[in-house]
C-alpha cells in the first residue's frame, strides 16, 4: 500500500505548515501515475495523521488525469490508458506532460475559540 507513504509525506508537510493549529481539511492534487486508490490514500492518510495537528481532519483528493503531447502528430489531450497513446492518431510516440503530480493544494484550519477571551 504506496499510499501510506505518500500521506505520511503529505502530513509532514502539513505539520511543517500548519505548525500548532489543527486542521480541518486537506486538499491534495495526485496525477493518475501514482495509481492511488480513493479509499486507501484515506485511510492511509488517517493513520499517518493519528497524533498530529492533522488527526481529524478531512483529506479531500483531486485526481488528475494523465495528459500527452503526441511527437508524431502534435496532438494533446488526456489519456485514460495505462500506456498513454495519442488521442488523435492513436501514436505511442507520446511525451507525458502530466499525471505525475503530487501537490498539497490547500489547509484548512479549525476556527478554534480561546475560553480565555471575552465574549
Amino acid at each position: 500500500m504506496h499510499e501510506l507513504g505518500m500521506c505520511e509525506s503529505i502530513v509532514d508537510a502539513v505539520q511543517r505548515r500548519a505548525g500548532d493549529r489543527p486542521v480541518r481539511r486537506v486538499r491534495v492534487r495526485v496525477g493518475a501515475l501514482h495509481a492511488v486508490e480513493p479509499d486507501a490514500f484515506t485511510q492511509s492518510f488517517q493513520m499517518a495523521a493519528a497524533g498530529t495537528v492533522a488527526e481529524d481532519a478531512v483529506p479531500d483528493l483531486v485526481l488528475l488525469p494523465v495528459t500527452i503531447r503526441c511527437r508524431g502528430c502534435g496532438g494533446q489531450g488526456a489519456s485514460p490508458a495505462p500506456v498513454p497513446l495519442c488521442p488523435a492518431c492513436g501514436g505511442a510516440d507520446v511525451e507525458l506532460t502530466g499525471g505525475d503530480e503530487l501537490m498539497l493544494e490547500s489547509i484548512e484550519y479549525k476556527n478554534v475559540v480561546d475560553p480565555t477571551t471575552p465574549g
